[in-house]
């Protein structure tokens, strides 16, 4: 069966732009306008059961290149990878497929400039593990549901995957529900490391990783319903987090994200491609509804640490701004409103020292009683442009455990939810 990706993915000439907050001067993502996709498919191209002994393909000893080893495999295979570079852009459409380097550091997917995606994957249940996609004009790992079909992927994990210096998202999840993204690092991406959208519910868990050296580190349009960012670092971007709502995309207004126990550092842009002229912002929520932003360290930000603004036509409402500490940041806390209506929205327990309006924790307490208040936000420069090419690659990142003999583990169920109350963000 053909499958079709994004439209803002087989665009070959697409904008490089990621989207942020249009109060703080960033520009709306460049998003899909493709129809909405919905739940309940099947998922397979190929196979729909699972072999009744997982098979373990070896490249290149059993099969010469990656591409080869999934068009021979069935659903519960584990495919595994020797040291090297493989130059080839690979399409995944067998369900519950275990995709896994030996070596995180020295299995390289590398698109030289040319292909497209390192991984393509449109069927359900498939992980990516332990290897380093680079150098792709698009993304280094895509999964996504069908639009030919309009079904919604159900089942993705990328774990120890390095991706950098790709021409938009790092690891990009797109109509896309029950996923895990853990001990991923992305530098280097114009857009995103680290990209989930139009989902709702979501079902997806976004911890321990770690962004650098990108217009945004994690970055969540129309994404919502138990979708966790968790315990990660997220440093020296343009932008650290944002959760936004567009019409760009399907499933808006984006609701009910938890933001929590990251640490965002000095998101201020030096070194960095240029995807719009924002910058100096710790975490954004644009438009969004229901979010929880909490626990987090948010510091070294030259704009400033949280905001809450809207976005398009959404009005950003009943957000939780909650025990976050906020240090070094030109202001701490940032309500952006035309009118100073709270709209539900509530700041409590923060350690900061700079906010607008001020005393936001009174203005935008947590009761009925909150009166509300209109803040702005200073101005600045934007950073030159960096080619996301010319950003250096990273230094070598840690390797999965007994990548050679653990056994395959599709992307299957519910994801483990965190319990945010026990989460306690990394150390920068």
């Amino acid at each position: 069966m053909s499958r079709r990706a994004p439209f803002h993915v087989r665009r070959s000439q697409r904008a490089r732009a990621a989207a942020l907050v249009v109060a703080l001067g960033l520009l709306a993502s460049a998003c899909s306008d493709d129809t909405a996709t919905t739940p309940g498919s099947t998922g397979a191209s190929r196979a729909t059961g699972t072999s009744e002994t997982p098979r373990t393909l070896r490249v290149p000893d059993d099969h010469p290149t990656v591409q080869s080893a999934v068009d021979a495999a069935e659903p519960g295979d584990l495919i595994l990878l020797a040291p090297g570079t493989y130059s080839e852009a690979v399409t995944v459409e067998v369900p519950r497929v275990t995709i896994r380097g030996l070596d995180r550091n020295t299995v390289i997917l590398d698109g030289g400039d040319e292909r497209e995606n390192g991984f393509l994957v449109f069927s359900d249940g498939v992980a990516i593990e332990n290897l380093t996609t680079a150098h792709y004009r698009g993304n280094g790992v895509l999964f996504s549901g069908d639009y030919g079909s309009g079904r919604i992927l159900d089942g993705f994990r990328a774990s120890y995957v390095t991706a950098h210096n790709n021409g938009l998202y790092g690891v990009y999840a797109f109509a896309a529900q029950n996923g895990t993204i853990d001990h991923v690092y992305g530098s280097g991406h114009p857009s995103a490391a680290v990209y989930v959208g139009q989902c709702f519910p979501c079902n997806t868990v976004v911890r321990d990783s770690l962004g650098e050296h990108n217009a945004v580190g994690f970055q969540g349009a129309n994404a919502g319903g138990d979708l966790y960012v968790v315990t990660s670092t997220w440093r020296a971007n343009r932008v650290g987090m944002e959760s936004l709502s567009s019409r760009k995309e399907q499933a808006y207004p984006q609701r009910q994200a938890v933001l929590a126990a990251n640490a965002v550092v000095d998101n201020n842009g030096e070194g960095t491609p240029l995807a719009t002229n924002g910058f100096g912002v710790g975490i954004a929520i644009a438009g969004g509804r229901a979010n929880r932003v909490e626990a987090n360290v948010v510091s070294g930000h030259i704009v400033a640490g949280i905001v809450v603004t809207p976005q398009e036509d959404f009005l950003p409402e009943a957000n939780r701004i909650e025990s976050n500490r906020l240090t070094s940041n030109t202001v701490d806390l940032v309500f952006v409103s035309a009118d100073g209506a709270p709209l539900d929205n509530c700041f409590r327990a923060n350690t900061y020292s700079i906010s607008s309006p001020e005393n936001i924790e009174k203005a935008l307490n947590c009761a009925p009683e909150r009166t509300g208040g209109a803040g702005t936000l200073p101005g600045g420069t934007a950073p030159a442009n960096v080619d996301y090419r010319a950003v250096p690659a990273p230094p070598p990142q840690p390797t999965m455990p007994d990548a050679g003999t653990a056994p395959a583990r599709p992307a299957t169920g519910t994801p483990d939810f965190p319990d945010v109350a026990t989460l306690v963000a990394p150390t920068p």
